[in-house]
């Protein structure tokens, strides 16, 4: 299998509970290794441009606001088959709902308050992490 990179975020909920360390230490565990990093603190322009395929729908405006309310980490990640392999490690986005052990289940608080974001498809990655690392994040 050829290795794969992936966007994946610290939200800001998990931010302020000072969780960066341990949400990164256990996606590397599980076999990721940290290609970029930054800590940022997202525009309104840029969440809504991030978050543009949600535009319309009834949470938009609460994602955005809480997307901009604090710092997040923004990770690519790089593995064989990250995006799938990260989709799982990260659970389903209600931590109700999420399997024992995944990170939503771990470390989230509320469907919104979901402590990470992982890219949901090849298409959306390569998308997500050129847009806040750049072209030449994709390449190995």
């Amino acid at each position: 299998m050829a290795l794969e990179r992936t966007l994946f975020i610290v939200k800001p909920d998990a931010v302020r509970r000072n969780l960066i360390g341990r949400i990164l230490a256990s996606v590397e565990e599980r076999g990721f290794r940290v290609a970029e990093a930054r800590l940022a603190r997202l525009t309104r322009e840029e969440a809504q441009t991030f978050y543009a395929e949600h535009q319309g729908k009834p949470f938009f405006t609460d994602l955005v606001e809480y997307m901009t309310s604090g710092a997040v980490m923004l990770t690519c990640l790089e593995a064989e088959n990250a995006v799938a392999g990260l989709r799982e490690a990260v659970g389903a986005t209600d931590p109700a709902q999420s399997a024992p052990g995944t990170l939503r289940k771990l470390f989230g608080e509320s469907k919104q308050m979901n402590s990470v974001h992982a890219s949901d498809s090849q298409a959306s990655a390569e998308r997500e992490v050129k847009f806040f690392f750049g072209l030449a994040a994709l390449s190995r």
